[in-house]
């Protein structure tokens, strides 16, 4: 609507819908009318409701008058991180069903030989149920009670990083978020000190921000970029970025790379959402098999016995 020529007021109206977010929308929406904030103040005002993101992106649109692309980035942005989600969600959604069928039936067997005693039967699965609920509980747990900073949120984020397949998704994801805000400030004439400064804050995994930060340290003394990138980082991911400073056309190269990222973490975390149902596919096998193993096993003890 914006690119229409529609006034934001009216756009904002336009788009208020019923339920929380109709009602934030609206909200925003005097706050504007009314000359109260701008838009970026406005969203900023509510951080709980907008990822810093949010905020970084308005503002340089707002200072560019170029709110329209922004808006358009953040949309791009939000149906990647919906399509990661959607991939995950139906990935994992038969392996519960799985587990929850698993511990339904698994303990019939422990149960056929104490006599059908329903309290067996109980135990075994509810000790099944807990074996899944417990560790999602506690990883759940963590990363949503976490603090955003602190000695916590890096001992988790080192964790991430090394966890296999998904801390290469994390860093793909990253570089990507940081590559798109970087290209789209510069090209919007933002100084390229206060371009590096927001492409490094809008990088929320502690580690990753380690070691992008060097680049804005040695833009503040009037060096290259790409020398205060870290070693840790991908030998392409800087030699790119060279490329782009070598040719004066940083915009360009930041913004393919942002791309080539965005793909690369899609595809490894299509990856995870494939892999570990697998997973949890094994372990269900691995308890079906001991379970007739032990039924072979109490079968024939009680022939034994009878003998």
């Amino acid at each position: 609507m914006l690119n229409a020529g529609m006034p934001i007021i009216r756009a904002f109206q336009t788009v208020q819908k019923q339920g929380r977010y109709g009602r934030l929308f609206r909200e925003i929406e005097q706050d504007v009318s009314q000359n109260v904030c701008g838009v970026a103040d406005a969203v900023e005002a509510r951080r709980k409701k907008f990822k810093k993101l949010d905020v970084t992106l308005i503002r340089v649109g707002e200072e560019t008058g170029q709110l329209a692309e922004m808006f358009g980035e953040l949309s791009q942005w939000y149906t990647f991180r919906q399509r990661m989600r959607r991939t995950f969600k139906a990935g994992m959604a038969l392996p519960v069903v799985y587990i929850h069928v698993a511990a339904f039936i698994f303990p019939v067997i422990p149960c056929a030989f104490s006599g059908f005693d329903i309290q067996v039967y109980f135990k075994t699965m509810k000790a099944i149920l807990a074996a899944f609920y417990i560790p999602a509980g506690v990883i759940l747990g963590i990363i949503y009670l976490t603090p955003k900073t602190g000695p916590l949120r890096w001992l988790l984020d080192t964790f991430v990083m090394i966890v296999p397949l998904l801390g290469k998704a994390i860093r793909e994801l990253e570089l990507s978020r940081y590559c798109k805000v970087f290209s789209i400030t510069y090209r919007a004439g933002v100084p390229i000190i206060q371009c590096t400064k927001m492409a490094t804050d809008t990088v929320s995994n502690r580690v990753m921000h380690q070691r992008l930060r060097g680049a804005y340290e040695k833009v503040l003394v009037g060096d290259e970029m790409s020398t205060g990138f870290s070693p840790a980082l991908p030998a392409e991911f800087i030699a790119l970025w060279e490329v782009g400073e070598e040719s004066g056309e940083l915009d360009q190269s930041t913004w393919r790379l942002g791309d080539m990222h965005a793909q690369n973490a899609e595809f490894k975390f299509n990856l995870i959402a494939e892999w570990v149902p697998r997973l949890i596919y094994f372990i269900i096998l691995g308890l079906l098999v001991y379970a007739v193993i032990y039924a072979i096993s109490m079968i024939a003890s009680s022939y034994q016995s009878v003998m």
